[in-house]
């Protein structure tokens, strides 16, 4: 096997296991676990995944190994991770960003903890970590247990203004990242206790524009320069703000309102998840509208007061629960299970 696949000073729950041990599956008690140690040591250059499904249908992909070694030592380099380092993995293993917290582990030689997914894996864990990764829905549910963690990355989707006001300053470094199943988990990682705006770039990973939607240059990992429908404010070749993504962007009476930014005005206000859609509509092209996961909350109207008159919604909507993949709201199976509900007025 290819020594750049594992690392000796690996550990499993503070134990040190060699490749051999990994590999007796009496030895480790989580099953998904052992099959992905199965596919790692492999002759297969390749491990399939599927991607998120934020956009579209998950898709099955291969990603070669060599690749995820490449990003596993540039996020490391990044956080300054080292050898015997403990790391918990909360994440589900069939996508790519629970996958690469057991590469990061192989490769950089970690102390590595499973645990099963959950809103709040740290709950019943006793144990402080150098490094965890969650989900903006798991580290909303955590945030009373975050001195556990000395460095923690959130992804799957954006962190809510609310949730950053209360992480400004906080002891753990939180970061926000940016990536995708192509680029091989994140490129771009922006530090939320420092109040950072901007995504900085890895080593090797560089930034340009086209029609105003993030161009990424990836050494080692991709062929090409990948062109993303995500929409934003390019600083410098290493650095951006994200402001949206063009797939969602609504326009309404020739206005275009980007409704990632929206739900980061009405974050700070509402405790239950919600997202900003755009319904037809014979007068403005589309209309603005805010659906709630259960009820309206008693303030909303009270809340609106803070927008533009054209950013306010003109409908509400509530639905019993969000379509989710990994935790990530699917917003195009929302529109479209709302549409063939409620059609256009």
């Amino acid at each position: 096997m290819d020594t750049s696949l594992f690392n000796s000073a690996f550990m499993l729950n503070g134990v040190s296991l060699s490749i051999e041990s990994l590999l007796l599956s009496s030895k480790i008690d989580n099953p998904d676990f052992f099959q992905f140690i199965k596919q790692w040591t492999s002759k297969s250059s390749t491990i399939e995944l599927y991607t998120s499904g934020s956009t579209g249908l998950p898709k099955k992909i291969h990603i070669s190994k060599s690749k995820m070694v490449v990003s596993a030592k540039r996020t490391a380099s990044f956080l300054n991770l080292q050898p015997k380092d403990k790391a918990l993995c909360c994440l589900p293993f069939d996508y790519i960003a629970g996958k690469m917290m057991i590469v990061r582990a192989l490769v950089i030689g970690l102390d590595l903890y499973l645990t099963k997914p959950s809103k709040n894996p740290l709950k019943t864990i006793a144990t402080n970590f150098d490094f965890v990764a969650f989900t903006p829905y798991q580290l909303d549910h955590s945030l009373s247990q975050l001195n556990k963690i000395k460095t923690l990355i959130v992804g799957g989707g954006p962190i809510s203004e609310k949730t950053k006001s209360f992480l400004y300053k906080n002891k753990t470094n939180v970061y926000e990242t940016f990536g995708m199943t192509e680029t091989v988990s994140h490129i771009a990682l922006k530090n939320i206790s420092q109040g950072e705006r901007e995504f900085k770039a890895l080593k090797g990973v560089r930034f340009e524009t086209e029609n105003n939607c993030l161009k990424v240059f990836c050494d080692s990992i991709l062929k090409s320069p990948l062109t993303t429908t995500d929409l934003v404010e390019l600083v410098s070749e290493k650095k951006f703000i994200w402001k949206g993504r063009v797939d969602f962007v609504i326009n309404s009476g020739a206005i275009k309102i980007y409704p990632e930014e929206l739900e980061k005005k009405l974050s700070q206000f509402f405790s239950i998840p919600f997202i900003i859609l755009g319904l037809p509509d014979e007068e403005l092209g589309e209309k603005i509208t805010i659906v709630f996961e259960g009820k309206t909350p008693f303030n909303f109207k009270d809340s609106i007061k803070s927008l533009n008159s054209f950013e306010r919604p003109k409908q509400v909507i509530n639905v019993d629960v969000f379509p989710r993949n990994n935790n990530k709201i699917l917003r195009k199976q929302m529109l479209n299970k709302i549409l063939k509900s409620y059609g256009s007025n």
